[in-house]
């Protein structure tokens, strides 16, 4: 796999454009602008960006209340998939679930999305359910994977 470096930060009002694009490209059931907004200002909420060379080309959130860290959502541009990107903003995601002190982090991924889920094993996620017809877009259930920090 080739590695690309990119600069993650968070992510500001101004990266919005960008990132619904990446959005959009991303997601059979894309959030809205609004919603973003809404999750730049919830406390519980942390937004990181990739930057490869000035341009936004992924994005992360994710939600810590109490002893409990939830990846909200994670998408790499189609072009720069497959580059160790989705494993940096990973990374960087679960060094916030540490520093606020959660002993685990959740995710829903779709059974149909075996890149994501090969990604997610490597970085030491495990299947502990299923949330039956999770998806809307489709019935289509998500798999629960959880990783435990400590």
């Amino acid at each position: 796999m080739l590695e690309t470096v990119c600069l993650i930060r968070n992510m500001t009002v101004k990266d919005l454009e960008r990132v619904m694009e990446i959005e959009m490209e991303s997601f059979p059931l894309p959030w809205s602008k609004e919603s973003y907004l809404g999750e730049l200002s919830n406390t519980f909420a942390s937004y990181l960006v990739c930057d490869y060379e000035g341009e936004i080309v992924g994005f992360g959130g994710i939600w810590v209340i109490f002893e409990e860290a939830h990846i909200t959502n994670i998408a790499i541009e189609q072009n720069y998939r497959q580059q160790g990107m989705g494993r940096m903003l990973m990374g960087k995601l679960e060094n916030i679930a540490r520093d606020k002190r959660a002993i685990r982090i959740l995710l829903e991924v779709r059974p149909s999305n075996t890149a994501a889920q090969i990604m997610y094993r490597s970085l030491g996620f495990v299947p502990t359910g299923i949330r039956k017809k999770y998806y809307s877009d489709n019935n289509e259930d998500a798999i629960l994977m959880t990783k435990y920090l400590y």
